[in-house]
């Protein structure tokens, strides 16, 4: 007994002294990171400022854990940095003495191409001060090749490649495999093109899907190759026919195309680098990464008056989130509090999403109709903002959008699984049930909805659908059935939106953020960025109770499957098979090489 007594005491001591240590650790980083505020951070004279980018590029890089706080104190540490911290850089840079110019490398990042252009505008401003702007890479490839060609000069290593041959839209389809285990989904959904669920239910395109599809990629495709046409002076047409042909293959085939202008290791570009700067080849220069050069620099703006930017990405979730979601509950409060908030005065809802939970959309809708009674509400719409996302930003008096932004898929769908034979014949499962009605077990998964019952749930869909309608509607001043005829799930990229009445005006999010200001008659103000980081504690309690961020399942899955695009399909199906899935949902991807848009 007083062996176990021993041990008992030593375990809690051990348990005791690992909680001191990692509160007082903890205490240490917190003040470590707060010690390092932005005029301390020193920049030297006669700089480039070196942007890598070698990282998924988000709209806001939030992380308030104490270890990242830590981590950003290394200057040698690539610690991701928000689209805009990026853009504010680069504005900066056009005024700042130190900075002489720019260099971009390029080897790989990830960013939809409404992210990807609203860096490219910046940089084509960032030019009109006369500074530089030199790319490299060891390989281009299409989407690192569109940033690239704003450039005063594009450079590759001599035994690089690049390849240019256009963009292509990937749908897995999983019925096939569905049909194997013995799984047969049920679908009940608003919209002729609401090709959210074909991945579940065909083996190939639906005639509408493929259309749209074929339609809004080749806006995409178009709108990149004519800013590419402009700045390397290459006809577009001939950019098609040499992105069809394949008939350069090597580096030097590009340089003699006027793709790219001279192939050179990593030191001969800093040579030439040098002489654009007119110094010695043996002269240090000092590059500054946009990490250190976005913690330099302080808040946006000046005056007592604020224009909130409000970011939501990610899917719409119900309930309280993770800080990887739009959740329902805390972009609901997120609202409120900016429409309370006497200091705010305009407010940008900048949406990155592709929908979700048509519930959760319709009370963030809610929220937003309140504040744009209050207080002028513009959106910004990042790569996409389809569906849910599309929902959640009717309230709006301008809505915003890039030309290559993917938007629209107005409509909503369910999926109801019956895996009867899988759980049956297959694994041996057997179940009973004892309710209290006909119906009560509805939405039994194994087993066929009757016609009743599928009745009963499409009466359902189409009112969710009807009131979606209502919404857009309402807030683009047409009529349900306007709206109707460009609905019914259709995916629209920016350019085309604002044809059929769906988008304002095109452009980022500096454009909206300077629409917000006029329309509350603001001169002077200062941005104020929402929501605030999840607290580091939160963070660690929510791992501890064994939540898991929709990113983490999607990674989790890419382990397993080896493929990520397969893997957000696993996960949609998952979400699928709850109770509440009734989704307004825009999925596809457009893919190049190991790029992805969403």
């Amino acid at each position: 007994m007083r062996f176990f007594k021993v041990v008992l005491a030593s375990c809690l001591g051990y348990i005791l002294a690992a909680v001191v240590i990692f509160g007082l650790l903890f205490v240490m980083v917190a003040g470590l990171a707060s010690s390092a505020k932005p005029d301390e951070v020193k920049i030297p004279s006669s700089g480039v400022l070196n942007m890598k980018l070698n990282y998924p590029i988000s709209d806001r890089v939030v992380n308030n854990s104490p270890f990242a706080a830590l981590a950003a104190l290394d200057p040698s540490t690539q610690v991701p940095v928000g689209l805009n911290d990026i853009l504010q850089s680069i504005d900066e840079a056009k005024t700042d003495d130190r900075i002489k110019g720019i260099v971009l490398d390029l080897t790989g990042f990830a960013a939809g191409y409404a992210k990807l252009s609203e860096v490219r505008n910046k940089l084509e401003e960032f030019k009109e001060s006369g500074k530089f702007i030199y790319s490299y890479a060891d390989y281009y490839y299409f989407p690192t090749y569109y940033v690239a060609s704003v450039s005063d000069s594009v450079f590759v290593n001599p035994e690089g490649e690049m390849s240019f041959t256009g963009m292509v839209a990937q749908i897995t389809f999983f019925t096939g495999a569905l049909e194997k285990l013995g799984v047969d989904m049920q679908v009940v959904r608003a919209g002729k093109f609401k090709g959210a669920v074909e991945a579940y239910t065909r083996k190939d395109l639906s005639p509408e899907n493929r259309k749209q599809i074929e339609i809004y990629i080749n806006s995409v495709f178009n709108e990149v190759l004519t800013k590419i046409s402009e700045s390397r002076n290459i006809p577009v047409e001939r950019l098609k026919t040499d992105a069809d042909k394949l008939e350069m293959k090597s580096v030097q085939d590009f340089i003699a195309g006027g793709y790219i202008d001279a192939a050179a290791y990593r030191d001969q570009f800093y040579g030439a680098m040098k002489d654009r700067m007119g110094v010695d080849r043996e002269s240090k220069v000092y590059l500054t990464s946009e990490q250190k050069y976005a913690r330099s620099l302080g808040t946006q703006g000046s005056g007592s008056d604020r224009v909130a930017v409000v970011y939501a990405g990610g899917d719409i979730v119900g309930g309280k989130g993770d800080g990887t979601q739009i959740a329902a509950d805390d972009m609901a409060a997120t609202l409120k509090k900016v429409r309370q908030d006497s200091k705010v005065k305009a407010v940008v809802l900048r949406i990155d999403s592709r929908g979700g939970s048509s519930l959760a959309s319709d009370i963030i809708w809610r929220e937003a109709k309140l504040l744009a009674e209050e207080k002028p509400l513009i959106v910004s719409m990042g790569d996409v903002a389809a569906s849910g996302g599309y929902y959640i930003a009717t309230p709006a008096s301008k809505i915003v959008a890039e030309p290559t932004t993917i938007t629209g898929s107005i409509g909503v769908f369910g999926l109801i699984p019956n895996a009867g034979e899988l759980l049956k014949d297959k694994i041996g499962l057997d179940f009973d049930y004892v309710g209290t009605g006909k119906h009560s077990d509805i939405g039994r998964i194994d087993r066929d909805m009757t016609a009743e019952e599928r009745e009963y749930i499409e009466s359902v869909i189409d009112k969710i659908y009807n009131t979606f309608l209502s919404r857009v509607a309402e807030g683009r001043k047409m009529t349900t059935d306007e709206v109707h005829e460009i609905a019914q799930g259709r995916v629209w990229t920016g350019v085309m939106a604002k044809e059929v009445g769906l988008v304002d005006e095109l452009g980022g999010l500096e454009h909206a953020i300077k629409l917000a200001a006029s329309e509350a008659d603001l001169s002077e103000f200062k941005i104020k960025e929402f929501p605030r980081p999840v607290d580091p504690v939160q963070q660690i309690v929510s791992k501890m109770n064994g939540d898991i961020s929709m990113q983490a399942k999607i990674k989790q899955m890419t382990e397993h499957t080896g493929f990520e695009s397969y893997a957000k399909y696993l996960v949609d199906f998952e979400r699928f098979g709850t109770k509440h899935s009734v989704q307004a949902l825009m999925p596809f991807d457009i893919t190049v090489k190991n790029y992805s848009l969403r």
